[in-house]
């Protein structure tokens, strides 16, 4: 089996989490059959065992309107990335150039918490949420049965932080679904491939179980970007040059 790398500039220790230098890493369990473990706990390269490892074709959103917007309160105590103006915390590790259906879909979050030193330990006595939704029917919207990703990670047994800043990176996965009856029906594409854009959004929500795409949020941060799904290739037909 051919072995395809990603180089990122993390390490991961555990399947639970390892504190070190001002990083605290976690992934969920069912990673672990993606990437090489070893390796991964060795160097800090994370290999992916199935499937392209890179993010090709991705684009940083924001998401274009009519796509609703999520108006947050208090931005910035806890964020998605190096900073709450740019799109940078989520990256689809093994995206390659397109979602493939049926296959498990990587997506590592970083989670910074500026001022960490000064933070107390009864401010982590809840979990912080993640989720992650896809418009997989493009109706510019991000519906109830298109969140792919919702976990819950508790930080308090890391509390005191030692540092400024703490780097929260989780790595997750979901299964992509198969869209291609779905994308024949509506005779998307060309060139007898169907190529879907997709706008996905990933929010970090604090102690939200009913966390949604939309609306109104206290804390955390949102982010958008979009991704591609390409449908197995249709045999090809020869076409009637008057149209029919």
């Amino acid at each position: 089996m051919k072995v395809l790398s990603v180089f990122l500039s993390i390490l991961f220790f555990s399947s639970t989490a390892v504190y070190a230098d001002q990083n605290v890493y976690l992934y969920s369990a069912e990673v672990a059959a993606l990437i090489d473990v070893e390796e991964y706990l060795v160097s800090g390269e994370v290999v992916v065992l199935t499937g392209p490892g890179s993010e090709k074709n991705v684009v940083r959103g924001p998401a274009p309107a009519p796509y609703p917007q999520i108006l947050l309160w208090e931005p910035g105590i806890e964020q998605l990335g190096a900073s709450g103006a740019e799109t940078d915390g989520i990256v689809f590790v093994n995206h390659g150039t397109h979602w493939v259906k049926n296959r498990l879909a990587l997506v590592l979050w970083r989670i910074d918490i500026p001022q960490a030193s000064a933070r107390l330990a009864g401010e982590f006595g809840e979990d912080l949420t993640v989720a992650l939704w896809v418009d997989w029917n493009q109706d510019q919207l991000w519906n109830k049965n298109e969140v792919m990703i919702r976990r819950h990670i508790n930080l308090q047994e890391y509390v005191p932080f030692q540092d400024q800043t703490v780097h929260v990176y989780y790595l997750t996965a979901f299964r992509v679904p198969d869209l291609d009856a779905w994308l024949s029906m509506l005779k998307k594409g060309d060139n007898n491939r169907d190529v879907l854009d997709l706008w996905v959004r990933g929010v970090l929500a604090y102690d939200d179980s009913d966390m949604s795409p939309d609306g109104e949020q206290l804390f955390g941060d949102v982010e958008d970007y979009r991704v591609r799904y390409m449908m197995t290739p249709r045999p090809r037909t020869k076409r009637d040059p008057f149209g029919g």
